[in-house]
């Protein structure tokens, strides 16, 4: 009789089993899908601290690269460069991060500000996973678009990497709006309801020997709170902007400024440092990047004017997210919130065949295994 009890239970034991390996093993279809779950688990929500500003710019840590995400007051969204290729992954997961909030995947506004890889190497996946709205590119050429529009260019306006051309031409597939970035043409302009203005201050010629200085100077104010993006624009690009604006009271002097070039020897001059004067600096570089960025000289010229706590590294700091908000002033401009966020993209990847098979062992072990006394 026992013997009977014993075969019934490790039968209705087995079919327990098989269901439930069954089962687990179906997550092979959705390994993508949990994956990104456990990720977004695991990272704590962005920029708690800055949560009810009304703008928020992310100085997004993608080594050594570019990439910097503004929200704006009227809920449109702002990117400006996509970082290096090889960071394309941490890029997007932080991305993902943001847009888990809005209704939509729209980005208003994608700039890339110079054709090098390390701020357009990621620009193929922003297309991939976001709707762009509107695209401003540098002054620069594809072979096939002087092929198909019959342009003359300067061979410096010419560039046929694989990154640049693959970004030129998911542009043009996407069937967004196309710019150039150049002095005369701003992405937006005051905004009376939400009195927040963005204004490109440069370039301000057609061609540039260095493809650094194609970099547009972005300024934008909120709330008589000023942040300039500089991109990789060096000092020949420095002096145009002094000269063109430095006799405008005030008008350069920024609350927040993005160092030129990762903090290379070729940008931030002392001169262009006395005339935007800034509160805070960013320097988005890689950690122990080959080429000595930030250079020791410059960094020490920042310092001396900000002190060095107010000096923000990606390398040392991960992503940064400063706010403005508008409710709280300080001498009646938006108060500056900043949040840090070292570390909380752990960028995790998962084998599924292991999950799948631990989770059989301990099935096994749980279902199988037991041997239960019968009386």
């Amino acid at each position: 009789m026992a013997n009977k009890k014993q075969k019934r239970n490790l039968k209705l034991r087995l079919a327990i089993f098989l269901m439930l390996s069954l089962l687990v093993c179906t997550t092979f279809f959705f390994n993508d899908t949990l994956e990104v779950w456990v990720n977004e688990l695991v990272n704590p929500p962005i920029s708690e601290n800055v949560e009810n500003c009304e703008l928020k710019v992310h100085f997004i840590d993608v080594g050594q690269g570019d990439s910097i995400l503004i929200e704006l007051p009227d809920d449109k969204i702002m990117l400006v460069d996509s970082g290096p290729g090889s960071n394309e992954d941490d890029l997007i997961k932080y991305l993902n991060q943001v847009f888990a909030v809005r209704a939509d995947r729209d980005i208003d506004y994608f700039i890339v500000t110079h054709q090098d890889e390390d701020h357009v190497g990621g620009a193929d996946v922003v297309f991939d996973n976001f709707n762009i709205l509107t695209f401003y590119r540098p002054n620069v050429y594809t072979d096939a678009e002087i092929k198909s529009y019959g342009y003359s260019l300067d061979e410096d306006n010419i560039c046929n990497t694989k990154c640049y051309t693959t970004m030129i031409e998911k542009a043009y597939d996407e069937g967004c709006e196309i710019f150039v970035s150049q002095q005369a043409v701003n992405p937006l302009f005051l905004d009376d309801e939400c009195a927040y203005d963005v204004q490109f201050l440069s370039p301000s010629k057609d061609t540039y020997s260095d493809a650094n200085n194609y970099s547009p100077m972005i300024l934008i104010e909120y709330k008589y709170r000023k942040i300039l993006l500089t991109g990789d624009a060096e000092k020949e690009v420095e002096d145009e902007v002094v000269e063109d604006y430095g006799n405008i009271l005030g008008f350069l002097n920024c609350d927040i400024l993005k160092l030129g070039h990762h903090g290379s020897n070729t940008s931030t001059s002392q001169e262009f440092l006395n005339a935007v004067h800034p509160s805070y600096a960013v320097i988005s570089v890689g950690l122990d990047n080959s080429y000595g960025h930030p250079d020791e000289e410059v960094y020490n010229r920042v310092v001396s004017m900000i002190g060095e706590q107010n000096i923000f590294r990606t390398d040392e700091m991960g992503n940064v997210v400063f706010g403005i908000d508008a409710d709280n002033l300080v001498m009646g401009k938006g108060a500056i919130q900043i949040t840090t966020l070292k570390g909380t993209i752990f960028n995790i990847h998962i084998e599924w065949w292991c999950v799948v098979l631990a989770a059989e062992c301990i099935l096994f072990t749980i279902i199988i295994a037991p041997k239960k006394k019968l009386k």
